[in-house]
């Protein structure tokens, strides 16, 4: 299924402090369902599922109110659904830390300067990938790696996840 996965968006939930609602999966989509609320479709799609939950969580700010920021936001989180979703693969990987690497050279969160929910997404859907690159591949992806340890030093994110080490010091010794 790729790393947007129903994991993802229960830890993504449980970060909002959203109650939990029935994920499902249906043709390699997540699907949102509704809690017995009549005239209620369901939500499909991991970018929209994800506007959803914050939509009901007291972070609503984690999608700002500004147009051009709230069109940015959402336009990473369709990044995060189409390209870094299936940066498990190593071919893909290297393409999508190439390409964050570049984009976090000068900004220290995803969007710019503030922290947002595409961010947040990110971080859970890379988060295995970056636990297992050596202290190398994380040196060679300086800018991701910096944004990375920067973004998981806040517990309530990292929820029960081990904090990744970036120690870089012991490869220029």
């Amino acid at each position: 299924m790729g790393l947007c996965n129903v994991e993802c968006v229960e830890r993504i939930a449980q970060y909002l402090d959203v109650p939990p609602k029935r994920l499902e999966i249906s043709n390699k989509n997540i699907i949102l369902v509704p809690e017995c609320e009549k005239n209620s479709s369901s939500i499909q799609g991991f970018s929209t599922i994800i506007q959803a939950l914050v939509a009901s969580s007291k972070y609503s700010n984690m999608i700002s109110n500004e147009k051009e920021a709230q069109a940015l936001t959402q336009q990473w989180l369709e990044y995060v659904a189409v390209c870094v979703n299936h940066a498990d693969l190593p071919t893909n990987a290297k393409r999508v830390f190439n390409e964050l690497n570049t984009v976090l050279k000068d900004v220290p969160y995803i969007t710019g300067t503030e922290k947002t929910i595409a961010d947040v997404a990110l971080y859970y859907v890379l988060y295995s990938i970056m636990k297992g690159l050596s202290q190398q591949e994380k040196a060679q992806y300086i800018h991701v790696s910096r944004w990375f340890d920067n973004i998981q030093q806040e517990k309530k994110l990292r929820q029960d996840l081990d904090l990744i080490s970036f120690n870089l010091l012991h490869i220029f010794l």
